[in-house]
């Protein structure tokens, strides 16, 4: 054999193994996309235990894989388990994935809005927070935080993040102008609130819980008729809702012209609901309005004697020590 042969054999063979490496690199990154095109498959589909088999499968396999494709594997699990109610480990995926990929938006956001979702607001506004920090008009993460501060009372917070939510460009959930209605009403803004109010129900007809807080606001405008036809659009939208029911009864309770109806009402509501402060309560107040002041009285303590603490009980009590 030639030298040249020899050199020509020599070269074949010093890059045979390079070859191998490059072919097992390219089959080892063609099989993790597959892994993730499987999971997401899966996911879409509903097969959600399926998802977190091929999630974590492709994990423990592939740990030496991109950062980008882990993250999507961090995200189709952590969705699996909280689309199962297994919000711990939702949770637990969620924070692990974030200690790889501290800065990455929709890792943070997903773990903000799971936390508001299992009622942790104060984290959720820790995430939320970190969310605006990598992406200062991130429209869910401003979403997030008037909707966490509403939920802790915050009003002037909710009220902030919910003006700059509306007031970025794009799309907007169709339940916002409704939640800053509420938090303009919590906070007394009774004209601003009725005109986030009309825009939620321009929105969607047919949501009681948009009726209701129509008429709370005209209530408290002192615009009776408006809050009547509101709250009775209200009731008929959802026949089954005392809460609705029962502040109808009480404003019918309040004006004399109409609280016979009140009484007879609420007295037809307590053969079913016997235990309800409140409904006894609206006796009271159609009672006197009657000037029935013996009978209002006597029911008066007769809510005082029933088991357990409210509101109602101690509004009960202060009435009764200073009559």
């Amino acid at each position: 054999m030639s030298l040249n042969n020899v050199f020509v054999l020599f070269l074949c063979l010093l890059f045979i193994p390079l070859q191998g490496t490059a072919f097992l690199g390219l089959t080892k990154r063609t099989d993790q996309k597959q892994k993730i095109s499987v999971a997401r498959n899966a996911y879409s589909n509903g097969n959600y235990e399926q998802t977190i088999e091929i999630c974590q499968d492709f994990l423990m396999q592939n740990q030496e894989a991109p950062m980008r494709r882990k993250r999507r594997i961090y995200s189709l699990l952590g969705n699996a388990y909280a689309a199962i109610g297994d919000y711990d480990h939702a949770l637990l995926t969620y924070n692990s994935a974030l200690e790889v990929l501290p800065n990455d938006v929709e890792l943070n956001l997903a773990l903000a809005n799971l936390y508001y979702k299992t009622e942790l607001y104060d984290k959720a506004i820790e995430f939320y927070n970190k969310t605006l920090n990598i992406d200062k008009n991130n429209q869910q993460g401003l979403l997030g935080l008037g909707r966490s501060y509403l939920k802790i009372g915050f009003l002037s917070k909710s009220k902030q993040y919910f003006k700059e939510y509306l007031s970025l460009n794009g799309e907007k959930d169709k339940n916002v102008y409704y939640e800053y209605a509420s938090a303009n009403f919590l906070s007394r803004n009774n004209n601003t609130a009725l005109d986030y109010a009309l825009k939620a129900k321009e929105i969607n007809e047919n949501n009681p819980d948009i009726y209701f807080l129509i008429a709370k606001i005209y209530n408290t405008l002192n615009a009776p008729q408006r809050a009547e036809e509101n709250i009775n659009t209200a009731l008929q939208l959802a026949p089954d809702r005392e809460d609705i029911f029962l502040t109808s009864m009480l404003w019918k309770a309040y004006d004399k012209t109409t609280a016979e109806i009140a009484l007879n009402k609420i007295k037809e509501y307590q053969i079913k609901n016997p235990e309800s402060k409140l409904a006894l309560f609206i006796e009271y107040v159609a009672l006197l309005k009657l000037n029935k002041e013996g009978q209002a009285i006597k029911t008066l303590r007769n809510l005082q004697q029933m088991k357990g603490e409210s509101f109602i009980k101690k509004v009960t009590e202060q009435i009764l020590k200073n009559d």
